[in-house]
């Protein structure tokens, strides 16, 4: 494991950071192999925490990495070495069953925009700022809007891959990218205060609330219910289980 992503896990919460403060957390493709691994890795805490070092979350992927990796001559070795190690970081977080809570400060850039929409809560500062640049570039952010597609509306979406345009945490919000927004001198309490609440839960529901989330919106309403059903009563019967 590189110094780039630290990993640290005590008490039921697993806590994830990019560390890399100096360049605003870009992502490496190594950095993206850890990171998955450590989600993997953290299955069996009560909740995980995602956040960045330094002033910005993330500034989006290395692509100077990339670049000097290149050039890329078939569309295999640009699927390998471009597309595959997002794809993994996002395979991650849909896989892993334990909740994960992103924290944002400053700038979520492309890569980082999706990181922060792929928690399953998050907690930004009032002067964070979200974009999707790419097709600045003329690249159409496909994985990027992959990975928001489960919160977010197709118009969103849309409108910040089209415009490219910075949008503050509170537009942000509305948008359903974000879960809260704090005064910047208030991020660290309010994120620990739901850290807190969350590690005081019944273990077995903090689960079982996002194994429903992850399936009901897809399910018509009676099998939604049913299965909000059976989880409600696995949940209620390991808390009176000898």
């Amino acid at each position: 494991m590189s110094d780039f992503v630290r990993c640290e896990t005590a008490g039921g919460l697993t806590t994830i950071t990019l560390n890399r403060p100096d360049c605003g957390n870009l992502v490496s493709n190594q950095m993206g192999a850890e990171i998955a691994a450590m989600l993997d890795a953290a299955a069996g805490s009560q909740l995980i925490v995602l956040r960045g070092a330094g002033e910005d979350f993330c500034l989006g992927r290395d692509t100077a990495a990339l670049r000097a990796a290149g050039p890329f001559r078939t569309a295999l070795e640009t699927r390998r070495h471009n597309t595959e190690p997002a794809l993994a970081v996002y395979g991650g977080f849909r896989r892993v069953a334990v909740p994960v809570l992103g924290i944002v400060q400053g700038r979520a850039i492309g890569f980082g925009c999706a990181l922060a929409g792929l928690c399953d809560v998050t907690i930004a500062s009032d002067d964070a700022q979200f974009q999707l640049p790419e097709m600045e570039h003329g690249i159409p952010p496909c994985l990027a809007m992959s990975a928001l597609l489960a919160n977010l509306t197709p118009k969103a979406i849309m409108y910040l891959v089209y415009s490219t345009e910075i949008v503050d945490s509170q537009r942000a919000l509305t948008m359903g990218l974000l879960s809260k927004v704090v005064a910047r001198r208030d991020l660290a309490k309010e994120a620990d205060a739901f850290i807190l609440k969350t590690l005081k839960r019944v273990p077995a529901s903090v689960p079982a609330v996002k194994e429903y989330m992850r399936s009901a919106p897809r399910m018509e309403p009676q099998a939604a219910a049913d299965f909000g059903s059976n989880l409600l009563a696995g949940v209620l019967s390991s808390a009176h289980a000898p």
